[in-house]
């Protein structure tokens, strides 16, 4: 059986829509559906419905799917145990990263992988936490770096915890707040928050820092990309809620400021 075949199978799956399911394949549609085609001639049974409209899995096609991630995430294994037993001098891995992962952590992380002198190509995809745990379940990745407290109780995934990260609320220095009038926790929620996406149980603690209900808590914008985040930080009065590192170079140099600390307040 050709695994590739099972792995446009899983990728029709995700996307049950053959040109953006070719598209990442890297293959024409017409390629991709003869692909599809193939494999439901060789397996003698229908895998996908399709009309005009939409594409569906039949109920042959979500028991083969789920053998078939079995299939590839074996034969991924057997890749990694080739790799080690060449010394890991040549190979492929794929890997996740959140943009919360800081830059010199993951270099250091590259230069582990990828140590001078090897032929190791590695794949890095940077998203949400939430979209690199269905890039994992899906074999796409073998592991990934990112915030993961939700994974902890669920039983598919192995979490190793690395160190906490200091977290805070940061303005420009040129922001109303920092006027010399008394900084209250009251303040710092008349002007909108920024941050990147968190869980509630991050929200449920703010409110109970500031003792404020979670319907008060000012998030304006959600959003993933930190360097977005940094631009509007420094050109608006919005407040951005992040880790320490991702405006490190930014308090350094003076142009942002780290609220609670300015104003002795806890967070």
């Amino acid at each position: 059986m050709d695994l590739k075949r099972l792995q446009h199978l899983l990728l029709l799956t995700e996307e049950l829509h053959f040109s953006r399911a070719a598209q990442r394949a890297n293959l024409s549609q017409t390629a991709f559906s003869r692909s599809i085609q193939t494999l439901e001639r060789e397996l003698g049974v229908r895998l996908f419905d399709r009309d005009t409209r939409r594409v569906s899995l039949t109920a042959a096609g979500r028991q083969i799917v789920a053998r078939a991630r079995e299939l590839i995430a074996q034969a991924t294994c057997l890749q990694f145990e080739v790799d080690e037993l060449r010394g890991l001098q040549a190979g492929r891995l794929a890997f996740g990263v959140s943009q919360l992962v800081e830059a010199d952590r993951l270099e250091r992380l590259i230069e582990q992988l990828q140590p001078a002198g090897s032929e190791v190509r590695l794949d890095i995809e940077v998203n949400h936490w939430e979209a690199l745990r269905e890039a994992l379940l899906a074999e796409r990745i073998e592991f990934f770096v990112a915030y993961a407290r939700p994974l902890v109780e669920d039983s598919r995934f192995v979490v190793h915890e690395l160190p906490a990260q200091a977290a805070s609320l940061f303005c420009r220095a040129q922001h109303p707040l920092l006027n010399g009038a008394a900084i209250t926790p009251a303040c710092l929620l008349d002007y909108p928050w920024s941050c990147v996406r968190f869980d509630a149980s991050i929200a449920q603690r703010l409110c109970s820092l500031l003792h404020i209900d979670a319907a008060q808590l000012p998030v304006r914008l959600t959003c993933s990309d930190l360097g977005l985040l940094r631009r509007r930080l420094l050109a608006s009065n919005e407040l951005l809620l992040t880790w320490r590192q991702a405006v490190a170079a930014e308090l350094a140099s003076g142009q942002v400021v780290d609220l609670p600390q300015a104003a002795g307040l806890a967070m």
